[in-house]
C-alpha cells in the first residue's frame, strides 16, 4: 500500500502541517493561549462562531480578546485565577451561544503553561437534545400505536357459533384459555384458524401481552431463519447494521403464532423445538443465547402424522405443539354458521361501505347450497364483492357468478340421477310439473309472479325454474326475479 506523502504512521511524528489541518477540520473552535492569557493560536472555526480571523486575535491578552470578539463572560482569567478546569456557557457578537471549556496544561513546576480552549455551539447542542426527543416522543407513541392497533385487532375478533360444532369448540377453548399451554389447530384453508388463534390470545392469562403472527409458508426458507429468530449485525451480505429482532423475541410475554407450521424447513424445526423446551433460542450469526416467555399456537391444514412417517416433519415437536388439539370443520358441515356467517358479513360490509343490501331467499338458498371450497375466506370475499358492484338494494340471484348456477346444476342432475326409476304417474307428473312451470314463467318472467300464479312459495318457483328452464333464459329474464 501506498504510504502518504505528508502523514507519518507514527503518531508523535506528525508534522506541524498535518496537526494544523486536523485543528482546522475541528467543528468545534479551539483557541490556546499561554500561562498569561495571551493568544497564540486559533483555529479556522472560530470565524464562524466568533466572526473573527484568527490573526485578529493571535497575540491579545484574554481581556483583549473578550473586548475584541464581544463575548462574555472572559472564560480565560476565571480560569487562569482559579487554576481549575472550567466549563461555561459564553454570547459572542454574532449571537451564537458557545459551551467553553477550559483545559489549563502545567508545567514542571504545577504553573499554568498553555491554556486550551474548546467552545461548541450551544444550540446545535440544543437542537441535537429536542431531536433526541422528539425522536424518543415519536417512538414512544408509535409504540403506543402498535399496541393500540393490536388491541384493536384483537377486539375485531368475532367468531360465528350457531352450529353444534362451533359451540363444543367454543367451550374447550373456555376451558384451557387461561392454560398456558400449547394448541394445534387443525382445519382445510379459509376455516378461521387466525382468528381462532386470536380468539385464545385474548381469553387467555397473556391478554395483554403481544400476538406475534407469521405464515410459515409465505416466507422463503432462506429468510425464515433470520424473520423468527432475527440476526445480528452483519450476520450475512445485506443484514442491518444494527441487526434485527426476531418474531420469538417480539413475542416475549405473550404469544406466537405459527400458522402453516407443516411448512417450517426441517432444519429449523430443532429451533421451535428449543424454545419450547428450554425458552432459549440463538439469533443468526450470535453466540449468545436469548430467553423468550412465550406460548405458542399453531395451525395447519396438512395431515402432519403422514409427514412424520415420510421423515418431513419431526416427531418430538409434533407432540410438544399437540398438547391441546383444535379442530375446525369446513364450512359446508357448518351450514347453521354459513347462515349466520352470510348475514354477518353483509351487516359489516354495507356499514364499511354504507349500502343497505339486503339479500334475496332465492339468491340466500344458493348460497347455503353452495359447498364454498375456499370455506369462510371465500364466502367473506363474495359477499363484499356482492356489497361493492351489485347496485340493486336485493342481492339476487343473477348477480352471483355463474359458478353459483353451475353447482347448483350440477347438485339438481346428481339429486335426479339418485332417484329411483320414476314410475308412469310420476313420469306424467314431472311432464305436467315441468308444462306448468316453463308455461309461466315465459308468461310472468318472474319467480314471485310464477309463485303466484301456481300457488307455490317463491324459493320452490326459483328452484323449479332452475330445474326445467334453460339457465341463459333465467338471466335474460333476470330483471323480472328482481319484482
Amino acid at each position: 500500500m501506498k504510504e502518504s506523502k505528508n502523514v507519518s504512521t507514527d503518531t508523535s511524528q506528525l508534522s506541524k502541517e498535518t496537526l494544523l489541518k486536523i485543528l482546522d477540520n475541528s467543528y468545534d473552535a479551539i483557541f490556546a493561549t499561554d500561562g498569561k492569557g495571551v493568544t497564540i493560536y486559533a483555529n479556522k472555526a472560530c470565524e464562524k462562531y466568533f466572526g473573527i480571523k484568527p490573526s485578529d486575535v493571535i497575540g491579545i491578552d484574554s481581556w483583549q480578546f473578550m473586548e475584541k470578539v464581544g463575548c462574555y463572560p472572559p472564560t480565560a482569567p476565571i480560569t487562569l485565577h482559579s487554576r481549575d478546569k472550567h466549563t461555561l456557557e459564553q454570547t459572542t457578537r454574532t449571537g451564537a451561544k458557545m459551551l467553553v471549556t477550559n483545559n489549563p496544561i502545567y508545567d514542571q513546576g504545577g504553573n499554568i503553561e498553555l491554556l486550551v480552549q474548546n467552545c461548541r455551539d450551544v444550540k446545535q447542542l440544543e437542537d441535537t437534545k429536542r431531536d433526541l426527543e422528539q425522536t424518543k416522543e415519536l417512538l414512544a407513541r408509535m409504540q403506543d400505536e402498535v399496541v393500540a392497533l393490536r388491541k384493536k385487532e384483537l377486539r375485531n375478533v368475532t367468531l360465528v357459533a350457531n352450529s353444534s360444532q362451533m359451540q363444543e369448540l367454543l367451550q374447550l377453548v373456555d376451558r384451557v384459555a387461561a392454560v398456558d399451554i400449547n394448541i394445534l389447530i387443525l382445519g382445510e384453508t379459509g376455516t378461521g384458524k387466525s382468528a381462532l388463534a386470536k380468539h385464545i390470545h385474548k381469553s387467555s392469562s397473556r391478554k395483554d401481552g403481544p400476538f406475534i403472527s407469521i405464515n410459515c409458508a409465505a416466507i422463503p426458507d432462506e429468510l425464515i431463519e433470520s424473520e423468527l429468530f432475527g440476526y445480528m449485525a452483519g450476520a450475512f451480505t445485506g443484514a442491518l447494521q444494527k441487526g434485527k429482532t426476531g418474531l420469538v423475541e417480539l413475542a416475549d410475554g405473550g404469544t406466537l403464532f405459527l400458522d402453516e407450521i407443516a411448512e417450517l424447513p426441517l432444519r429449523l424445526q430443532g429451533k421451535i423445538l428449543s424454545v419450547i423446551q428450554e425458552r432459549r433460542f440463538i439469533p443468526v450469526g450470535g453466540r449468545q443465547e436469548k430467553e423468550t416467555d412465550c406460548r405458542i399456537i399453531s395451525a395447519t391444514n396438512r395431515n402432519i402424522e403422514d409427514m412424520i412417517e415420510q421423515g418431513s416433519f419431526r416427531e418430538d415437536l409434533y407432540y410438544r405443539l399437540n398438547v391441546i388439539e383444535m379442530e375446525l370443520r369446513p364450512l359446508r358441515e357448518r351450514p347453521d354458521d354459513t347462515m349466520a356467517l352470510i348475514y354477518y358479513f353483509l351487516n359489516q360490509f354495507n356499514k364499511k361501505y354504507k349500502k343497505e343490501h339486503s339479500i334475496s331467499p332465492e339468491c340466500r338458498d344458493i348460497l347455503l347450497d353452495y359447498s364454498w371450497p375456499g370455506n369462510i375466506r371465500e364466502l367473506e370475499n363474495m359477499i363484499e364483492r356482492l356489497v361493492v358492484v351489485v347496485e340493486d338494494s336485493v342481492i339476487n340471484v343473477c348477480h352471483l357468478p355463474k359458478v353459483f348456477s353451475e353447482a347448483f346444476s350440477k347438485k339438481i342432475q346428481l339429486l335426479e340421477v339418485a332417484e329411483p326409476q320414476a314410475s308412469a304417474l310420476d313420469t306424467a307428473v314431472i311432464q305436467v310439473e315441468r308444462k306448468m312451470v316453463v308455461e309461466a314463467f315465459r308468461k310472468y318472467g318472474s319467480s314471485r309472479k310464477v309463485a303466484h300464479a301456481l300457488n307455490i312459495s317463491q324459493s320452490r318457483a326459483h328452484r323449479l325454474i332452475e330445474k326445467y328452464c334453460n339457465y341463459s333464459e333465467t338471466i335474460s329474464n333476470s330483471q323480472g326475479i328482481h319484482d
